[in-house]
């Protein structure tokens, strides 16, 4: 897979369907930032990076079509699945589609067809991404990127995730808190949030 058509192809469907580009932009950022942070304890490769960032751009696409809201997450995964992709492979996609699905609500479960059908390997990378980006999601809450950036210290027992911001961001660390369920399962560790207050230029 050539990387940088997949990733333009990426952007594109992103900006044909997505009305906030700027928040999922954002979380992306924050995502591909936490996933670096976290290297040592997923082992991920460069793929994967991306597939993360492939769904963080599009984990939000399923408002066009989920206009009130509910099921919005099933709907990207699906628009995910059926669009006519040149550049990324099908594991990529299903794969794509699957962290993209598991960004809100319930966390993957093998009463889920999709997920269910996923082999072993697959699952766990699934749930490692998945819980990634519900941490960088939960992060950019109020769409206004209160929380520039993140860093993490790895302890046993226990990730301190720190957030540099300008702002006030207790919104955003109470969504980030309540998304960061499945990361507490996955990285088999308590997450703590930790404000690193900067000074406006």
């Amino acid at each position: 897979m050539n990387l940088p058509d997949a990733r333009e192809e990426v952007l594109a469907l992103m900006h044909a369907l997505e009305e906030e580009p700027h928040h999922v932009l954002h979380v992306a950022a924050l995502a591909v930032q936490l996933f670096d942070e976290l290297e040592d304890m997923h082992g991920l490769a460069d793929h994967d990076r991306f597939i993360l960032e492939a769904a963080a751009l599009l984990h939000d696409i399923g408002w066009s079509v989920a206009h009130e809201g509910p099921g919005h997450h099933r709907q990207s995964a699906r628009l995910i699945r059926e669009h006519g992709w040149k550049h990324l492979g099908g594991e990529t996609v299903t794969l794509v589609a699957q962290v993209a699905r598991y960004h809100r609500k319930s966390p993957p479960d093998l009463e889920h067809e999709e997920f269910a059908a996923l082999s072993p390997a697959e699952r766990h990378r699934t749930q490692q991404l998945a819980a990634v980006l519900r941490i960088a999601d939960g992060l950019d809450r109020g769409h206004q990127h209160h929380v520039t950036g993140v860093s993490v210290e790895i302890l046993p027992g226990t990730l301190v995730i720190r957030l540099h911001s300008e702002h006030p961001c207790s919104r955003e660390v109470a969504s980030a808190i309540k998304k960061a369920d499945l990361a507490t399962r996955v990285f088999h560790r308590l997450i703590t949030f930790a404000i690193v207050a900067e000074s406006k230029a």
